[in-house]
C-alpha cells in the first residue's frame, strides 16, 4: 500500500527484487537440494510473488519459497506431509487409533531427493480438481506462460463484488508495439458460470481491476520476466524462456489493458461440444454472444477437448 495524496493506494506487486535473495538462490541452485531438484523438474510451475515464490503442483503450493535472516527458507503444507503411498490398516481400540506401528511411515520427514518430491507431488495432487489439473497441463505446455493463480486487490475498485478476484493464467504474447501480457480465465466444459453466464461477470471485474492497477502490473512482470530468465539459467536448460519473456526481460513495453483477457474451456466430449440448446446455440454461440452483447470480444476463445495440448 502506498500513499498518494494522503489516500491509500492499493497496489499490486510481483518479483524478486532482493539481489541477496536471488544470489542465495542461484547459490543454492548449485548444490545437491531441493531447490535444484525444483529448477530440473519443468512440470513444477514456479510462480513468482512479492519477495516470494510458490512452487505448484496441480494448483497445490508444495513449497513456499522466502528469504530470511540471510537464508532461502521453505514450507510446505503439513497436508503434503501425509504419505500417499501408506498401506495396511490401523486398529481401533478403545476409542483410540492404535498409530505406533504407522507413526515412522505415515509422514514424509525428511527430504530426500527427488523420491520426496514426487511424494510430495502425489500428496498435492489429491487436494486438486479438474479445473486445477487442467490449468497445470496448459500451463506446462505453453512456455509463454509467466504467472498461474493471479489474485488482484479490488478493495479499492468500485462495481467488483470479490475483493481478491483471482485470474487463472498470464502470457506474453508478441504485439507491434512491444509484449501485450493477456490474462486467461479457464473453466471445464460443465462449470455452472459458463451456463449461467456468470464467467461474463467475472471478466468484467477482472477487466476493472486490470485497469486500476495497469502501471503496477507492468512494472512487476518486467521483473518477474528477469527472474524467470535467472532461473531458465540456472535450471541448466530444464526451464525453458519463450523469446517474449527474452523480450521483456531485455527492456520490451508491456501493454497492460483490461481487453486482453481470454477464456479457455476444455474437458469434453464431441458430443457435448456440438450439442445444441432450444434456441439452436452450442455453449460456445451462447458465449460467443454474450460477450459481443457486452462489448468483450471473442478473439481469445480457446475450446479443446482436453486440457493437454491446449495452445495460446
Amino acid at each position: 500500500m502506498t500513499v498518494n495524496g494522503g489516500m491509500f493506494r492499493m497496489i499490486f506487486r510481483r518479483g524478486i527484487r532482493n539481489e541477496s535473495f536471488l544470489k542465495a538462490l542461484e547459490a543454492l541452485a548449485q548444490q545437491d537440494s531441493w531447490w535444484r531438484d525444483v529448477l530440473a523438474d519443468n512440470s513444477l510451475i514456479i510462480g513468482i510473488r512479492d519477495e516470494y515464490l510458490n512452487v505448484y503442483w496441480q494448483g497445490q503450493s508444495i513449497f513456499r519459497v522466502s528469504f530470511k535472516a540471510g537464508t532461502v527458507t521453505a514450507s510446505t503444507h503439513q497436508k503434503y506431509l501425509l504419505n500417499p503411498g501408506i498401506k495396511g490398516q490401523i486398529s481401533l481400540i478403545g476409542g483410540s487409533f492404535d498409530l505406533s506401528k504407522a507413526a515412522e511411515t505415515m509422514l514424509t520427514r525428511d527430504y530426500e531427493g527427488v523420491t520426496t518430491l514426487e511424494r510430495l507431488k502425489k500428496a498435492a495432487a489429491l487436494y486438486s480438481g479438474r479445473e486445477k489439473e487442467g490449468v497445470h497441463e496448459i500451463a506446462i505446455s505453453n512456455p509463454t506462460i509467466v504467472d498461474v493463480e493471479i489474485a488482484i486487490n479490488a478493495a479499492a475498485v468500485s462495481d467488483v463484488l470479490r475483493k481478491l478476484p483471482r485470474m487463472d493464467v498470464a502470457s506474453f504474447e508478441k504485439a507491434d508495439t512491444g509484449v501485450d501480457l493477456v490474462f486467461w480465465e479457464a473453466k471445464t466444459f460443465s462449470n455452472p458460470e459458463l451456463e449461467t453466464g456468470e464467467v461474463v461477470k467475472q471478466v468484467k471485474e477482472y477487466r476493472a481491476v486490470i485497469a486500476a492497477h495497469h502501471a503496477d502490473i507492468a512494472e512487476s512482470y518486467s521483473c518477474v520476466a528477469k527472474n524467470l530468465l535467472d532461473m531458465g539459467k540456472w535450471s541448466n536448460g530444464s526451464r525453458p524462456i519463450a523469446q517474449t519473456t527474452r523480450d521483456v526481460a531485455a527492456g520490451a513495453k508491456i501493454n497492460v489493458t483490461g481487453t486482453t483477457i481470454g477464456l479457455l474451456v476444455y474437458d469434453f466430449t464431441a458430443d457435448q461440444r456440438d450439442r445444441e440448446d432450444k434456441d439452436g446455440n452450442t455453449l460456445r454461440k451462447k458465449l460467443e454472444k454474450l460477450f459481443e452483447q457486452n462489448e468483450l470480444g471473442i478473439d481469445r476463445f480457446r475450446f479443446k477437448g482436453t486440457a493437454k495440448g491446449l495452445a495460446l
